[in-house]
């Protein structure tokens, strides 16, 4: 899978109530280990959390090292996105 975002790229996130969580949604996570992150959801669970990918699998740190996230965790979830070449083009302006 293609990565959707990049370095650089501008997000806008939105608090989230776990319930309205679903596969495929984008999510901002604050990990103790691998600092701030974006991930898709791949799995909710209410008693284990939310298992989540990255679209980068190759760069990316995998399901398996990161493991079930705590809904505390979860910063918001992606709704609007836009490449950081677009903002620094419009800036020119």
């Amino acid at each position: 899978m293609q990565p959707v975002l990049f370095a650089g790229d501008f997000i806008l996130t939105c608090k989230w109530p776990m319930a309205w969580l679903k596969s495929g949604h984008l999510v901002v996570v604050h990990s103790e280990k691998y600092g701030v992150i974006v991930k898709r959801v791949i799995e909710v669970c209410r008693q284990r959390g939310v298992l989540l990918r990255g679209d980068n699998a190759y760069e990316s740190v995998s399901t398996k090292a990161m493991g079930w996230i705590s809904p505390n965790a979860i910063v918001g979830k992606v709704i609007y996105s836009s490449p950081a070449n677009h903002l620094l083009n419009d800036k020119r302006r």
